[in-house]
């Protein structure tokens, strides 16, 4: 790890724990070329955090960040961890370090997060788009540890887009379905290239781009006919239940209020799949369940159940007897489905 302005051995504000999941989360593990994070600590961190931006705290001494970044053919792409923070891009910074760059983020850890462009405060929510124009005045807020992703697009490759991008007095959390898909694809996006997960052809990045315009298309319309697209309703809701399967309360009801759509409309998107999402639900739970269980002995099976997002253990151990075959105490190996042979964990690497 590059780790930079680390004072008096003093140990890092941001939990190791937290370090851990958030590494997992952005595809360290299967990195195909081992990148070394950024870590930037302290006053002098927080003075080499970003090029074109000034960040300030209510304790610089506390300040900690990790990020990886990196730059690719037309596009760059981030992502990192950091303590809460303020960073502002003002009218002196623009006359001074001028930059024609749009910069799309997304997290997903829970706080409180604002942006302030023009006179207006907007909230920004996990999983939610913020767009902020480097070319523009901004404020942007984090009151909590908080894990951006996203990219960096100059604004000349925006095309009829580029007028919505500058606008200054503009929400900055897009609700459309549109943008949710869009969110989701620039989250895993950016943090496989970020960390060196994959390696993305000009094709691909352009493909972002065209992704990224269309959502800026959608941030002064109303999404009532996004809501007919089956493909766009699908995605948000993998999105939704990737980012809230862990929850026990979460359940299609919940989606359907996360879409703003009726329940019955909900699932006139899934009358020709096999599965319920009821069904979809449980399998991420239980494929959750699976990694702990291989990952973590330490951890008792009710504590499994619970982080899983099942309601109890009893429900867990039913859904391991009915999908795989076994109770989970038993599961040492990928998790299978017992009938459809499907590997819930995918392809066990050997051990030789």
């Amino acid at each position: 790890m590059t780790e930079l302005f680390r004072d008096n051995g003093s140990p890092p504000p941001l939990p190791p724990q937290m370090i851990e999941t958030w590494e997992r989360r952005v595809g360290i593990h299967r990195s195909i070329i081992q990148p070394e994070p950024i870590r930037l600590s302290g006053p002098e961190g927080m003075r080499h955090y970003g090029q074109h931006v000034e960040v300030h705290t209510d304790d610089p001494d506390s300040f900690d960040s990790l990020m990886y970044v990196r730059q690719l053919s037309m596009i760059g792409t981030f992502c990192s961890l950091h303590t809460p923070l303020q960073v502002s891009r003002n009218p002196r910074l623009i006359d001074e370090q001028p930059s024609e760059d749009l910069v799309i983020g997304v997290h997903t850890l829970e706080g409180r997060h604002i942006i302030r462009q023009g006179s207006r405060d907007f909230a920004y929510g996990p999983g939610q788009l913020a767009f902020v124009s480097n070319a523009s005045p901004y404020l942007e807020r984090t009151f909590e540890i908080n894990d951006p992703a996203g990219l960096v697009i100059p604004l000349e490759l925006l095309g009829n887009q580029r007028r919505i991008a500058e606008r200054a007095r503009r929400p900055v959390a897009s609700h459309t379905l549109l943008a949710r898909a869009t969110a989701s694809f620039i989250l895993q996006f950016a943090s496989d290239t970020a960390v060196g997960v994959s390696e993305p052809d000009p094709d691909t990045e352009m493909a972002a781009i065209e992704l990224v315009r269309a959502a800026l298309g959608q941030l002064d319309y109303d999404n009532r006919q996004i809501t007919d697209n089956a493909l766009f309703v699908r995605e948000a809701v993998s999105d939704l239940i990737e980012r809230h399967h862990r929850d026990p309360s979460f359940t299609p009801n919940t989606i359907a209020r996360y879409l703003h759509i009726s329940r019955r409309q909900l699932y006139r998107h899934y009358e020709d799949t096999e599965d319920s999402l009821a069904a979809r639900i449980a399998d991420r739970r239980l494929k959750t369940a699976c990694e702990l269980l291989r990952t973590r002995p330490d951890l008792a099976v009710s504590e499994v159940a619970r982080i899983s997002g099942f309601p109890s253990s009893p429900t867990m151990r039913n859904r391991f007897r009915a999908e795989l075959g076994l109770g989970p105490e038993r599961v040492s190996r990928p998790c299978r489905r017992r009938e459809r042979g499907v590997g819930i964990l995918g392809p066990r690497v050997s051990d030789g």
